[in-house]
Parts: structure tokens; C-alpha cells; sequence
């Protein structure tokens, strides 16, 4: 790929996705790119750029999916799940009582995995949610990985990773070579196609946003406005999840650090009331029903 193509893709990226990638991301853009005209039938990159120099809205927006990042896994950053099952859900059963309800956001969801690890983390924090509204929205720039996510099915490979035997044969069925998500599972769930850089049309707010290693891709401007954004969505004392590693400078103006191990923030205005335990005293890996996965062929879980 010509390198003012490259730099035509990336102001492209930049103006349509809010996305800040830079020479470093060459390899993995041409890939993408390569892939998608491979898919589309065009016989060059060149021939592309001519057409989306046009101003084609569905191609600018057909090419954008096709550049998202979707690495994604169930229970991605065993501890997070962890201590988001063990520590926050008791404390937000206890904050949501009056009400019985609770909202949940996962910003950026890709292929569903993320998603369907909340639900999952729920459905088996010994029932204390049985009898409550339980709303999880699952969102995404890309449309093909709504589509996979609301259908809920994952092949072997993408099962295995990040689940154990005993939780792919409790919340899954084997159907068609597929391991389809268990339908009291899927009901909490609501998919949605959504671009981060516009406003988001929800009336609830989230107790609780997953936006792991979203953020990075974007520029400071796009990251506080987007965290603005976000945090009008959540009421006061509301937790956000970044990714473990991702450091957002504007994540101050409208959030304290609540665990600086699992990427835990808490929404400002009344942090000082909350009193949670993050850091429990008990091993995390030494989760005999729930630990990391053992890494048997799925194949072999079906009679």
C-alpha cells in the first residue's frame, strides 16, 4: 500500500471513528484492508480510495467496520470477572434494593464474549438477582459483530477460550458444531449497533459500564468527550471498567480509581459513602467451579 493511501485510510479512520493510529498500525491496517478488498471484489487498493474519495456514506461506513479492532474472549482478565462477581455485585444489590433493577453497559462488545461474561457472572452469583430486572446492553461500532453476538454462538476455538468444562456445559448447548449461549442467559442481553463518537439514545442509566481497551484508539479530545459522555449515563458513584493496562489522562476530571489491578473506577460525587472491597483475601485462581479454563477439546464434552 502507497504510503499517501495509508495516510488517506488513517485521516479517514480519524474522521469517521475517532480513531488515532499512526505508522506503528501499518501491518495491521493493510491486513484489513487487503482482506476487504479481497471480500469486495476490487482489484486494488487504489481503485478503493478512488471510490471512497467520493464521499460514498456506505462504503466510509462498510470500510470502518471492516478496520475495527475485535480482539475479544469470555472472561478476558480472569480477575476482573472475579472480583466484579465476588465485591461489586453484593455491593450493588445492596445500593439497587429499593429499586430492583440494574443496568449494565458493554461499550464496545465486539463478538459478544465480554457481554456474555457479565451475564454469566450474574446468573451464578448464588441467585441473589433472581428475582430482579436485570439490563445489559452489549453495543458496537461494527454490525457483523452485533450480528454474531445476538445469534450467540461460538465455534471450539473461541469457546475454550476463557472457559472451563464446567461452565461451556452449564450456560451452553452443542448444536450444528456450535456452542450456543443458553436462552436465560441471552434474555438479559439487548445488542445494538453504536458509534461512541455519537450520542447515545438510552434513557436508563448504568450502574455498571464495561468499556475495556476501547479508549486507547482514540485521540485525548475524542477520550474526555467520550468519558463525558459516559458518565452522564451513569448515576452518581456509577463503576467503569477500563482494560487493566489502559491509561485515559481524562478519566480524572469524572472518575476516581477504585482498583488500580482490575481497571475499576467509580463515577465522583459520592464515592466517599461506598465502601467496597476489591482486593479480596482469597486466592482468585483457586476457584474450583469458576477458575480458569481447563482447556479441553469441546469436542470431547459431547456424548
Amino acid at each position: 500500500m502507497r504510503r499517501q493511501d495509508f495516510e488517506f485510510l488513517l485521516d479517514l479512520l480519524r474522521e469517521n471513528a475517532g480513531w488515532e493510529f499512526d505508522e506503528s498500525q501499518y501491518f495491521i491496517i493493510d491486513k484489513k484492508i487487503s482482506n476487504f478488498i479481497r471480500e469486495k471484489g476490487y482489484n486494488t487498493v487504489e481503485d478503493l480510495i478512488l471510490e471512497l474519495k467520493t464521499g460514498r456514506k456506505p462504503l466510509i461506513s462498510q470500510v470502518v467496520e471492516a478496520m475495527a479492532f475485535s480482539d475479544t474472549s469470555f472472561f478476558r482478565d480472569f480477575d476482573v470477572f472475579y472480583r466484579f462477581q465476588k465485591n461489586l455485585l453484593p455491593e450493588l444489590k445492596e445500593k439497587c434494593r429499593a429499586t430492583k433493577k440494574l443496568n449494565i453497559w458493554s461499550l464496545g462488545c465486539s463478538t459478544g464474549q465480554e457481554t456474555y461474561s457479565i451475564a454469566i457472572a450474574i446468573s451464578r452469583a448464588d441467585k441473589m438477582f433472581a428475582d430482579w430486572e436485570v439490563n445489559i446492553l452489549g453495543s458496537d461500532l461494527s454490525s457483523l459483530s452485533i450480528s454474531k453476538a445476538q445469534h450467540g454462538r461460538y465455534n471450539n476455538f473461541e469457546i475454550q477460550t476463557g472457559l472451563n468444562a464446567s461452565t461451556i456445559l452449564k450456560f451452553f448447548k452443542y448444536q450444528d458444531e456450535q456452542w450456543e449461549i443458553n436462552e436465560d442467559v441471552r434474555n438479559m442481553i439487548e445488542f445494538r449497533r453504536y458509534n461512541i463518537l455519537e450520542e447515545a439514545i438510552v434513557k436508563s442509566k448504568f450502574e455498571v459500564v464495561f468499556c475495556r481497551n476501547v479508549l486507547r484508539y482514540f485521540s485525548a479530545e475524542h477520550q474526555d468527550r467520550i468519558l463525558q459522555r459516559i458518565a452522564s449515563k451513569q448515576p452518581q458513584g456509577g463503576y467503569l471498567y477500563l482494560g487493566k493496562d489502559e491509561f485515559i489522562p481524562a478519566i480524572e476530571k469524572y472518575y476516581y480509581r477504585l482498583n488500580e489491578n482490575t481497571g475499576a473506577y467509580v463515577a465522583r460525587g459520592n464515592s466517599e459513602s461506598l465502601n467496597i472491597n476489591v482486593n479480596p483475601a482469597e486466592n482468585t485462581h483457586n476457584d474450583n467451579n469458576h477458575g480458569m479454563p481447563s482447556f479441553v477439546r469441546p469436542n470431547i464434552l459431547v456424548k
